[in-house]
């Protein structure tokens, strides 16, 4: 009930009612005067007129308890005085609600013919994973009956390993490649967003990818032929260019475009062998091990590796962390990954720079930390590092020997291994890069504890 019950005596009703609740009073004071002008005893016939008026107003009580429960209005002149009042503010209250919740009925199903028009496939799911709700695309994606699945989990509905371990790892920042349970044909990229509190509710969406992954492939396909077709040509021309310069005269006129050739022949090697990596990576084609991989010492050894071209530059290195902490993974694909972070700090900020390599526990989790205070990155760059070929600085990065190349396989190697690669950097204080394993990707060192 609205409305303000200090008030009340500004609407005609309310001032009605209460004169109708002065009248009753009038009525026991003058039955009392009456009483007390024939002799009786005044007290005691107050005390009948204040009960009588008790009993009315209980029995006004009952009746409005009645209209609360059925939601039928008392008969006319069955309600008097304020109790009139009350049952009057009850029937708004009522009428606005009815009107609130056809308002939302309305909405709601404007929002699910919205939803089945869309191409997406949608699906709500309880936090038990049961289908709740879902949409006619849905249901062709997954080959399901909108009909008899509500209430039942989707992964008991649907026989997929990829979708069922991934619903049930939680890790819902990343989305999902797989071929649609529906029809093998076609493409499905699912992305699952939590939308309630409490009792959580999830929100999966699946999208028809396959024209797009298709030409992804394609690409993929064309980048690794093609690749593999120049690797023996450029290894032949590089193998002549440096015959040819070292048999020239220091001070020939030959010699020095033919190193420069030498050089650009070697450049184009170090792109081919990354596009080959990279694709390897992409279409699946590297066999992913699951080690228990000490990454500290990974660290230790490319540190060590990389100091005698680091203080040749005057670029400072400096490795810290747990050596216990380690992960399950493939050891030589995060070599790779760890190699190119670090070449990365050293090859594209000025010398003198710092280089910190942290490597620790997070809760559950573990997390690389490559960190330097050089020049720093703009943020209109950052989003678009990982891409392949994407440079903040076109020409600088080709003077220092980059392909472009190295965060994409980084992104790549992190994904294969379910971990995630953040980028924060602000201009003129330096860059950060980190790398999150997820809990089920760290190892324990003793049967006790888990790291971190």
């Amino acid at each position: 009930m609205t409305g303000n019950p200090g008030r009340i005596h500004n609407s005609p009703q309310g001032r009605q009612a209460l004169w109708q609740e002065l009248l009753g009073l009038m009525l026991v004071a003058a039955g009392v005067l009456v009483a007390a002008a024939l002799g009786t005893d005044p007290v005691l016939a107050f005390a009948i007129g204040l009960g009588g008026y008790a009993v009315w107003h209980l029995l006004q009580a009952v009746r409005l308890l009645g209209y609360v429960r059925t939601g039928r209005e008392p008969a006319a002149g069955r309600v008097w005085g304020l109790w009139r009042e009350v049952v009057s503010q009850l029937q708004r209250f009522r009428k606005r609600e009815h009107r609130r919740k056809r308002r939302q009925r309305k909405a709601l199903t404007r929002i699910r013919k919205m939803a089945e028009a869309m191409p997406d496939g949608i699906l709500t799911l309880s936090s038990g994973g049961e289908v709740s709700w879902l949409n006619r695309q849905a249901e062709a994606f997954f080959g399901l009956d909108g009909t008899s699945v509500l209430g039942d989990r989707l992964v008991e509905l649907v026989d997929h390993p990829m979708l069922r371990d991934y619903l049930k790892a939680g890790q819902f920042q990343r989305g999902l490649e797989i071929e649609a349970p529906g029809d093998s044909t076609m493409m499905l990229s699912i992305n699952v967003t939590r939308f309630k509190k409490g009792r959580e509710r999830y929100l999966l969406v699946a999208r028809d990818i396959t024209r797009q992954y298709l030409l992804n492939r394609t690409q993929r396909d064309f980048t690794l032929n093609v690749s593999h077709e120049l690797k023996t040509p450029l290894t032949v021309l590089r193998g002549y260019l440096e015959t040819m310069a070292d048999s020239e005269d220091e001070r020939s006129p030959k010699r020095l475009p033919l190193l420069r050739m030498h050089d650009q022949v070697s450049r184009m090697q170090g792109v081919i062998l990354d596009l080959l990596t990279l694709s390897r990576l992409e279409v699946g084609a590297e066999e992913l091990k699951n080690d228990r991989v000490e990454v500290f010492a990974v660290l230790e050894g490319l540190v060590n590796e990389a100091r005698t071209p680091a203080e040749n530059s005057h670029h400072v290195l400096r490795l810290s962390g747990d050596p216990d902490v380690q992960v399950r993974g493939d050891a030589s694909l995060l070599r790779c990954a760890f190699s190119n972070l670090i070449s990365n700090a050293i090859r594209h900020t000025p010398s003198r720079t710092r280089v910190e390599i942290v490597w620790a526990g997070k809760g559950d989790q573990a997390e690389l930390l490559v960190r330097d205070n050089g020049a720093g990155i703009p943020v209109r760059h950052l989003p678009r590092l990982t891409e392949r070929f994407y440079r903040v600085d076109a020409g600088r990065s080709r003077d220092a020997g980059g392909t472009g190349l190295g965060l994409a396989i980084v992104r790549q190697i992190l994904d294969m291994h379910g971990a995630h690669l953040s980028i924060n950097s602000e201009e003129g204080r330096g860059s950060t890069f980190s790398c999150r394993f997820p809990a089920q990707a760290v190892v324990t060192v003793s049967g006790e504890r888990r790291v971190g």
